[in-house]
């Protein structure tokens, strides 16, 4: 049994204000709040001998009990005698990349809304992704009962220098990465930061400003760059800033969205880092001395945006130190020079054109989503155990794969701020579903590099786009899109462009700039995943559609 053909969308399941827990009555004062916690592993082992310097703890199970035997591969201090390397495995890039220590401390944060008797928690977790499933057992957390939150939105910044939370990037192929400790603890310390968020709330004043990294020339590589064809991609930066109603010199909160990868440190690097988030988010905080430009101060909640299919910092990317110089080679130097510059561009932004928003208020609306896999990768990682995440609708007297196939239950979550919206994307939204095929949106650069498997524009889907959709609807005035937000499920393709290897589907990737698929749930990705977003985005409470 392969399961449904078709799930469809249902609509809403809840949104404020209108429904009975949110009816909207109230003093009409946005109150915020904001908190943190540290999520460092703890109790693993990071001593080991990288015999060949590549970054990966190299080694073969030759008895294949998965257990390191002498000989095996290099070695490593197995502090507590058990036979294995318990390391804390680095996500993203490749298999088996060990931490050795913690560069920076990788974070939750979290912002809390309160408008009325309407309250939206809003948490990010330093990880390259969290499922579903792992996101519905912090909202049972005893913790967060009965603090009156309407709606917890959480999201991970989709860093490659943080512990695997998803369970692909593990000693081995078919090794998970996942530690059930670290989970939890990523669970508790999540549930920590939106309590303490909610109940630091205060009255607030809103502050806006919207600007592109974009240097005096126009191009974006100092920043960012798009790798993948075509070459569209939206290097706006957002940031809003609250204040304390009673005293406008105190930040509370900045919510800061911006489109990239957050592996500028690269494949080779060891150290727990959050990527250029981390210095993004400091700077913007402390701001910069040297400069005399004052930080904000107050909790910087940092949401990544649409950054699928490679917005990122490849293709020469090259952001400036300290000293002027431009940094090309992959590392954390690289990594704090992007978020330094990054955040650079935004003190200034509100410093010079930020805009004072009278009497924000808060809505929201979201929906249960049904997505089904066909990415044959997916299916070996859940038949090996490498995934703790629920699959629907198939037989699990069968193995996973071609002939069984799963769905999984996803959400999609429209949140406005005054005249501040953002859609939740539950994976890496390629960014032309954003902002369209516009050849003003490639920044100067051939919109087209690559020959074999190249998209053919006339098949690209008309607009109006997600971003058009998002701006249409009342006193929205600025849109942003919540990258890997409610879900991970990898990236989220065009249709038209989604193009696999003829043999070996997802397994390999197809010629010309295709690797994305191979991390892509199949090809319904657009209509499952980017239709529901443009189906929250449309509706409308008064109207019901």
């Amino acid at each position: 049994d392969a399961g449904p053909a078709v799930i469809p969308y249902r609509g809403p399941d809840d949104w404020c204000p209108g429904r009975d827990h949110c009816t909207g009555a109230g003093d009409g004062r946005l109150h915020v709040g904001a908190a943190a916690a540290v999520i460092n592993p703890v109790n693993y082992e990071n001593d080991w001998t990288d015999t060949n310097n590549n970054g990966t703890w190299d080694w073969t199970d030759a008895n294949a009990d998965g257990r390191f035997q002498p000989g095996e591969g290099e070695a490593f201090v197995d502090r507590n005698n058990n036979g294995l390397f318990d390391a804390a495995w680095i996500a993203g890039f490749g298999i088996a990349r060990p931490a050795r220590g913690v560069n920076d401390d990788l974070q939750v944060r979290a912002i809390a809304f309160r408008w009325n008797d309407i309250t939206v928690a809003f948490a990010v977790i330093d990880c390259v992704g969290f499922f579903a499933n792992e996101m519905d057992r912090i909202r049972q957390d005893p913790m967060l009962q009965g603090l009156g939150v309407d709606k917890l939105i959480i999201a991970s910044t989709h860093t490659h220098e943080a512990v695997d939370t998803v369970g692909i990037w593990g000693p081995s192929l078919i090794r998970t990465g996942l530690n059930p400790a670290y989970q939890a603890l990523v669970r508790t310390r999540t549930a920590e930061a939106v309590r303490g968020a909610v109940m630091s709330a205060v009255p607030v004043r809103m502050r806006v400003a919207q600007v592109n990294t974009v240097d005096p020339m126009g191009s974006t590589l100092s920043y960012v760059n798009d790798t993948r064809d075509p070459v569209v991609y939206d290097p706006a930066l957002t940031l809003v800033r609250f204040t304390r109603d009673d005293d406008p010199t105190r930040t509370v909160a900045t919510w800061v969205n911006w489109s990239s990868h957050p592996e500028y440190s690269g494949s080779r690097n060891n150290q727990l880092s959050a990527d250029y988030v981390h210095t993004l988010r400091e700077t913007l905080e402390r701001g910069l001395s040297a400069e005399n430009l004052p930080g904000l101060g107050g909790t910087t909640v940092f949401v990544n945006g649409a950054l699928g299919g490679q917005i990122g910092p490849g293709g020469g990317v090259a952001p400036r130190g300290e000293d002027g110089m431009p940094i090309r080679e992959s590392g954390i130097p690289k990594a704090a020079a992007a978020g330094r510059n990054v955040a650079r561009l935004g003190l200034q932004a509100l410093a010079r054109d930020g805009v004072d928003v009278t009497a924000p208020n808060l809505s929201y609306r979201t929906a249960q989503i049904y997505a089904r896999v066909e990415n044959q990768r997916y299916a070996i990682a859940y038949n090996q155990q490498l995934f703790d995440r629920e699959l629907l609708f198939w037989n699990p007297n069968m193995p996973l794969g071609r002939n069984n196939l799963a769905w999984v239950s996803s959400r999609v979550t429209y949140l406005q701020v005054g005249p501040v919206a953002t859609v939740t994307a539950p994976g890496e939204l390629h960014p032309e579903l954003w902002i369209g095929f516009d050849g003003r949106w490639s920044w100067g650069q051939p919109m087209f590099t690559e020959t074999a498997n190249r998209a053919d524009l006339a098949m690209a889907p008309p607009a109006p786009f997600l971003r058009e959709l998002v701006l249409a609807n009342p006193g929205v005035r600025w849109a942003f899109v919540s990258g890997l937000g409610e879900d991970f499920l990898g990236y989220i393709i065009p249709r038209f462009n989604f193009v696999v290897h003829p043999v070996l589907p997802y397994i390999f990737e197809a010629q010309g700039d295709h690797y994305e698929e191979t991390n892509c749930i199949g090809p319904d990705s657009e209509d499952h995943l980017y239709g529901a977003m443009s189906a929250i985005t449309r509706w409308r409470p008064d109207a019901g559609m």
